[in-house]
C-alpha cells in the first residue's frame, strides 16, 4: 500500500515540459533530474526543486501523460527523484510508459480519475489489487492491476535490478 498527497495535472502534459529541453543532456540521475521537474508545466514549479518541495507522492492526469514523441529517460528519473511513487492517468505516451516500466515507476491507467481528485487530496494505492482510494473525498477508483511481469520489475526497482536479481539467483528471465 502506498499513501500520499497527489498533484492533479491538466490534459496533455508533454515530456518536453516535464523536463525542459536545457536539461535533456544532463546525466540520467534521479536527484539531478528532479530539480527542475514540471518547470515547463506550471509556472509555480519553474524554480529549482519547485515541484519536488511540494511533497507529492502521486500525479493524476488525464490524456496522453508524458507525450510528445521524445523518449527521454530523464522524465522518469526526475519524477522518481521528486518523490513520485505512481502516476494515474486516462492514457500515457507509449514511449514514456515503457520507460516507466523499465525504471519501476507505476504508470497506472485509470479512466476518469482526474475528474475525481484535486491537488492536495490524500490518496492510497494498492498496486496488487489496483484499488485507488481518495481518502480526502471518500471515493475509490479501480484500475487494472499491473501484469505479473511488470509488477515483478516494479518490486525489483526496475528492469536492470530485475535482470541482475534473476541472474544472481540462477533463474530464467521472463
Amino acid at each position: 500500500m502506498i499513501k500520499g498527497k497527489c498533484w492533479v495535472a491538466s490534459d496533455y502534459v508533454m515530456a518536453y515540459d516535464i523536463i525542459i529541453q536545457q536539461f535533456w543532456t544532463s546525466p540520467i540521475d534521479p536527484l539531478l533530474n528532479s530539480e527542475w521537474v514540471m518547470a515547463g508545466v506550471e509556472e509555480s514549479f519553474n524554480k529549482e526543486n519547485g515541484f519536488k518541495n511540494e511533497g507529492y507522492t502521486f500525479i493524476i492526469a488525464a490524456h496522453n501523460f508524458a507525450g510528445g514523441g521524445k523518449s527521454i529517460e530523464h522524465v522518469i528519473a526526475g519524477l522518481m527523484g521528486a518523490g513520485i511513487k505512481a502516476v494515474f492517468a486516462d492514457s500515457f505516451a507509449r514511449l514514456q510508459f515503457r520507460n516507466a516500466i523499465n525504471y519501476g515507476l507505476p504508470f497506472v491507467t485509470c479512466t476518469d480519475i482526474a475528474q475525481g481528485c484535486e491537488t492536495g487530496d490524500e490518496i492510497e494505492y494498492d498496486p496488487d489489487s489496483g484499488l485507488i482510494k481518495n481518502i480526502s473525498k471518500g471515493t475509490t477508483f479501480q484500475s487494472v492491476p499491473a501484469a505479473p511481469f511488470v509488477a515483478e520489475v516494479g518490486k525489483a526497482g526496475g528492469l536492470m535490478n530485475y535482470v541482475r536479481d534473476k541472474i544472481s539467483n540462477g533463474e530464467a528471465i521472463g
